[in-house]
């Protein structure tokens, strides 16, 4: 940890190439700084958000969920569990160096001026990051991290402490967007450009969010209910077909990995795949659309020879935008998501009647084509009608296992939630949260009979604060709040 705060203020030349097209109508120089103002890191930290959502742990988070299958390479290594602290690095320095200090400066800056709304808009972010930490890798460095002079060695503070400060700052943030207070500079917000409102709703999913993950349902429920309320709220990685902003996906899998990574035997096809033996649609619901547009095998053709996550791309020179296609945007806290959670939620109250009109919503969102792209919803069929009691009663299209309806439908519910979050990292954290209940999605190991629980804090954290655990946990431990 001391060497991310060295480096705290040079980071912003980490940002200087990452940045350079997204700032590009900012009167600002990226390039020749030792200082910024809070406008460009605020918009330095964005990047290093959209980063981490993208980052090596991203990548094997999915192939660890049963969404893609590591096949050549080091990569191979990872599909069985053959991993280290190494592979965890930038996903830490994304977290704590290149986001959560930046922001720290940047809010200093904004409480100087009075500006809430960066202060607000730089604590979600800092939320966003910081929560997706705490669900990876357990406890975390966070009460006494930020000061190097006091605390050189920061404690690793309980995994639900960490949850807990993270609402705090989702709180701070929203009472600062609701102030009405401030303003961030044209663009300088690369997501929301200032939209108070926008960020304000995705503080609330995102609450509810970190609450699921620590099975507070019931306040789960009352914060998706004030969160995101349509596709256009969702905060999303914007990306474009120019070198440096293109899908960290599609940089992965296409550009900088090529072959090593496809989904052979990836559990979510065997699944969604119309052709498969186990393919989840019935009489009401066609997949055919959503699993084109996730996958794709053109044989020789392809990167891999096989299926793998799609990558086709209009902006290359193709007729189909996949999921991982080079300007696909890639989903943080979305829509879809908050819709679910709903239902998820009010299915654990338990309530049959609300938890069914709340999956009826989704399923009314995905029979317009959803999140899907319009190049797949014009050329393939999809069918998401609305299910009713009688579909999860026994016998019913939605019970195949003759469960009690309330459990047939919270299966259905986990299932479509474990489906929805393909290339996202709330996909790993679903499975793990539901495994001990014996509900939900059931993995099988890519080798041995245990399954990845969490991943390894950074190497220059372990090797440079001497309050690390010791024993560090390993990989198939649950953190505190799956155990």
């Amino acid at each position: 940890m001391k060497r991310l705060f060295h480096f705290a203020v040079m980071t912003v030349f980490v940002f200087a190439t990452s940045c350079s097209n997204f700032v590009k109508d900012m009167n600002v120089d990226p390039n020749n700084v030792t200082d910024a103002p809070a406008d460009m890191m605020l918009t330095g930290a964005q990047v290093a958000s959209i980063n981490f959502n993208g980052s090596r742990i991203a990548v094997i988070s999915n192939m660890w969920s049963g969404y893609m299958t590591g096949i050549q390479r080091q990569y191979l290594n990872y599909q069985n569990y053959q991993y280290t602290a190494v592979e965890t690095e930038d996903a830490w320095t994304y977290i704590y160096n290149q986001t959560y200090i930046q922001l720290e400066k940047a809010i200093g800056k904004y409480r100087e001026a009075d500006n809430q709304r960066g202060i607000g808009i730089a604590r979600v972010v800092q939320a966003y990051v910081m929560g997706s930490g705490a669900a990876l890798y357990g406890d975390m460095p966070f009460s006494q991290f930020g000061n190097p002079q006091q605390f050189p060695n920061p404690v690793f503070d309980p995994q639900a402490s960490v949850y807990a400060g993270v609402q705090k700052l989702l709180d701070e943030g929203i009472v600062a967007l609701e102030s009405g207070k401030g303003a961030v500079t044209n663009k300088a917000d690369i997501f929301f450009n200032g939209d108070a409102a926008k960020w304000i709703a995705v503080a609330h999913s995102l609450k509810a969010r970190l609450y699921m993950e620590t099975r507070e349902y019931d306040k789960a429920y009352s914060e998706a209910l004030k969160g995101i309320v349509s596709p256009a709220g969702s905060l999303l990685t914007p990306h474009t077909a120019t070198a440096g902003t293109r899908n960290r996906y599609y940089l992965h899998n296409v550009e900088e990995r090529a072959g090593d990574v496809s989904a052979r035997n990836a559990y979510l096809t065997t699944i969604l795949d119309p052709a498969a033996k186990t393919y989840r649609g019935n009489a009401k619901t066609d997949e055919t659309a959503r699993f084109n547009f996730y996958y794709v095998n053109l044989g020789t053709k392809g990167i891999t020879g096989e299926i793998e996550p799609n990558y086709l791309s209009v902006a290359r020179g193709d007729s189909l935008n996949g999921a991982i296609a080079m300007n696909a945007s890639s989903p943080m806290v979305t829509y879809e998501e908050n819709l679910l959670t709903l239902a998820e939620a009010a299915a654990r109250k338990p309530d049959f009647t609300l938890a069914l009109t709340h999956l009826n919503k989704f399923r009314e969102f995905m029979s317009s084509g959803g999140y899907i792209d319009a190049t797949y919803r014009s050329r393939y069929s999809l069918k998401y009608d609305a299910y009713t009691e009688a579909d999860f009663t026994t016998g019913g299209i939605a019970n195949p296992a003759s469960l009690d309806k309330t459990r047939a439908l919270l299966e259905e519910i986990l299932e479509e939630r474990y489906v929805t979050f393909f290339v996202r990292l709330i996909g790993f954290n679903d499975i793990r949260r539901t495994r001990k209940e014996g509900i939900g999605i059931k993995l099988t190991p890519s080798t041995g009979n245990r399954l990845p629980e969490r991943f390894f804090y950074g190497q220059n954290e372990i090797n440079s604060n001497a309050s690390t655990p010791n024993p560090l946990p390993n990989l198939f431990e649950p953190t505190a709040v799956n155990k």
